[in-house]
């Protein structure tokens, strides 16, 4: 029997991946907004700078709680009503968010955007695992952080926009109608696998906690976790949130701290699509990905530590650091390739899982020393946000430790290779 996403029909394939990746927008401007609509939040509801980042957190806490779930099921379960239901319920979450005031069921309720929006990053890399050929696997992750970026973008620069006109509340209602549009749409269009292909042979009767033995035995696993978890600890805590306040440390406004975040994120999804297009014509992951870290690692520590000359230069090395963490799109193939087919959604879970929660924790945690408003001076963001530069170099030496993968291979742990080298004999022989 063909593998199940061998030969899948070109077209269709691409258009159900769009669908799911459009939940991936969603998801992302759901989760960057609170950037753009923290001073409103906490002006209205008199909270304080932990309670506001234990609030805006509450997302990735939960969002990175459930990427393992979500992939095991995506797994074994039909694509079309998981995807479709998980927008439902995070529609229906944004819809409380907007009209209650209660701080703790505010929590609750972005809290609960997470989980359902956990499902949209795995769901969509299933899908593109299933109907996108495997010689554009990474590639099709590149646009989907390609469009993931556009998602953040909205987020802080249109929120920000429309915060001019209208409250946060009904900004976070037409959010809440947008999910429900994205529902239907998965409802109507998203379906598991191409016609006459079987489900992946690995997902139908392993159970899930073999699945997850096989995850946590498999060393390229947990290198891309800690890899990932670098990549994620500077895209969604240093810039999902406490870049704007350090360049209003800066002294831009607040306005233009929102658009000079921004182009970090038009940077990553560029930088995204450029490595998967090179990754997969190189047929190579891993000196992507480590030029990534060490280059990512030079960037914060200039966006920390140089002064500002002018507007320009700024969005010159945001973008340039965003280029670079693009690279981080590469490990979701150099894991994907070490394991079998069937285990694509618990692994792209696994890995997302880390780097989020890092993120998540990575925003938290400097909440307890400085706040998010601009009474700081520069030298407390300094000092404070130096662990996101530490974040970058561990994920450096977790890339240079990977083993190196081809784009279509599928790759077993077994007791006599261990994912240490997944070439075929005949070709690890010849060099």
């Amino acid at each position: 029997m063909n593998q199940p996403d061998s030969n899948p029909p070109v077209f269709i394939g691409w258009f159900i991946w769009l669908i799911a990746t459009i939940f991936v927008v969603y998801q992302l401007i759901l989760q960057t907004s609170y950037a753009a609509l923290d001073s409103s939040i906490t002006e209205e509801l008199s909270i304080s700078g932990p309670e506001s980042s234990l609030l805006a957190a509450s997302f990735l806490f939960t969002y990175a709680l459930v990427q393992l779930p979500a992939g095991l099921i995506l797994d074994r379960h039909n694509l079309k009503w998981i995807l479709s239901a998980a927008a439902l319920i995070c529609s229906l979450a944004t819809l409380a968010f907007s009209v209650i005031d209660n701080y703790w069921m505010l929590v609750i309720s972005r809290a609960l955007m997470g989980i359902s929006a956990g499902f949209a990053f795995p769901g969509a890399g299933v899908v593109a695992r299933r109907w996108i050929k495997p010689s554009q696997f990474a590639l099709a992750m590149g646009l989907i952080d390609l469009l993931f970026c556009g998602g953040a973008i909205v987020g802080n620069v249109g929120i920000g926009k429309l915060l001019h006109s209208m409250s946060w509340q009904t900004i976070m209602l037409w959010l809440a109608a947008i999910g429900g549009i994205i529902a239907l749409l998965a409802a109507m269009f998203i379906r598991s696998t191409p016609r006459g292909h079987a489900q992946p042979a690995m997902s139908g009767h392993i159970s899930l906690g073999q699945s997850f033995l096989e995850l946590i035995r498999t060393r390229q696993v947990w290198l891309g976790m800690v890899f990932y978890g670098g990549i994620c600890a500077n895209v969604f805590g240093f810039y999902g949130l406490w870049d704007v306040p350090l360049q209003e440390a800066f002294e831009f406004s607040h306005d233009q701290a929102l658009t000079l975040n921004s182009w970090m994120f038009i940077g990553m999804g560029i930088g995204a699509v450029t490595c998967g297009l090179i990754a997969d014509w190189w047929g190579r992951r891993k000196p992507l990905m480590v030029v990534g870290g060490i280059g990512s690692a030079i960037m914060v520590g200039l966006v920390l530590f140089t002064p500002v000359y002018s507007y320009n230069l700024t969005v010159m090395q945001l973008f340039v650091n965003g280029f670079l963490l693009g690279s981080g799109v590469l490990v979701f193939p150099a894991v994907c390739e070490s394991l079998p087919r069937g285990y694509s959604g618990a692994a792209i879970g696994a890995v997302n899982a880390i780097g989020i929660m890092t993120g998540a924790l990575l925003q938290f945690i400097p909440g307890l020393f400085i706040s998010t408003d601009t009474t700081a001076p520069l030298d407390s963001y300094q000092k404070t946000l130096v662990v996101f530069l530490v974040a970058i170099f561990l994920a450096t030496l977790a890339a240079l430790k990977m083993h190196e993968t081809r784009p279509g291979w599928d790759n077993a742990v077994t007791p006599d290779n261990e994912n240490l080298d997944p070439l075929p004999q005949d070709q690890s022989a010849s060099g």
